[in-house]
């Protein structure tokens, strides 16, 4: 059904192309599907076409072709046309071609070049433990799409990364570590509970203060305490957050301060918080003066 759909789009398209003229998309692609070269590589110089939308047109047509695309693919991946780049690098991501790891790290590393967030992407797609390094490089990126589409990739790898990026953060500059401590605290791995801590007093302690809640270890407690009373109220909300699920009586006295803070959003996770720990609803007080009881979000 799909093959159907994706020639049913290229004739369609045969009757507005001006840029190919009257390339025949059905029967090219069929040819690159049977290997090709020449035709194969004519799809793939399509993809850097604008006109009619002809490379957006051709990119599915491109993927559902599959692996006799990829030598084709593979010789375009640095091509300076930016649009027929980014649709080779996604196409590659997307067919997880292992070979396209050099090129597409390369072009990560590019600043020059705009729109590497796909770079980034792909190597999280493809999910070869030797992207982790070059994705880590990312994270102190310029461009806040590439740092989070590298967080994100990262993510993918799962306990893989644990290790790499805890040895990452302990050298990395604020802009990279915050990515990397995003990372591991939605991986969630206990193991970079000691690494965590060690960056509740930096720039990066919001970051930090909520990897800590993700982790959900009473280990943190203490230091999850002291985050209340942070300048920050980013960090008391965090830190409030965190404590519901791990928080002793220890931390009962700390968050009834919070319960009067300045910031609605961390009296109600205070009292959201108390609520747990204590067994019985807490209220706080909403931006009207009245006291109401906290939502629940832990399931």
């Amino acid at each position: 059904m799909r093959f159907l759909l994706l020639l049913l789009s290229a004739l369609v398209f045969l009757c507005s192309c001006q840029q190919t003229g009257s390339v025949d998309l059905v029967a090219l692609s069929e040819q690159a599907r049977s290997g090709d070269d020449s035709a194969c590589r004519q799809l793939v110089g399509m993809l850097g076409h604008e006109e009619n939308a002809l490379g957006d047109k051709v990119y599915p047509m491109v993927v559902e072709i599959g692996q006799p695309m990829v030598a084709a693919l593979m010789a375009s991946v640095e091509t300076e046309n930016r649009g027929q780049r980014e649709r080779v690098i996604a196409a590659l991501g997307t067919l997880r071609v292992q070979a396209a790891l050099q090129p597409i790290s390369e072009v990560l590393r590019r600043k020059s070049l705009k729109r590497r967030y796909i770079a980034a992407w792909a190597l999280g797609e493809i999910g070869d433990p030797t992207s982790i390094q070059p994705l880590m490089s990312a994270l102190g990126d310029p461009e806040d799409l590439v740092r989070h589409y590298a967080t994100r990739a990262l993510i993918k790898f799962n306990r893989k990364a644990v290790e790499p990026l805890i040895d990452f953060l302990g050298t990395a500059e604020p802009l990279a570590a915050g990515g990397a401590i995003r990372a591991l605290g939605d991986i969630g791995d206990k193991r970079c509970l000691d690494a965590l801590l060690l960056k509740v007093d930096g720039p990066n302690r919001k970051d930090a203060y909520l990897a800590l809640g993700k982790l959900r270890d009473r280990k943190a407690e203490t230091a999850l305490i002291d985050g209340l009373a942070d300048t920050d109220w980013q960090v008391r909300m965090n830190a409030a957050m965190a404590l519901g699920p791990i928080g002793s009586e220890r931390s009962v006295a700390a968050l009834n301060k919070t319960l009067v803070d300045e910031v609605i959003v961390v009296r109600e996770w205070s009292a959201r918080s108390l609520s747990i720990i204590l067994g019985k609803t807490v209220k706080y007080t909403d931006n009207t003066g009245k006291r109401v009881e906290p939502y629940s979000v832990y399931h």
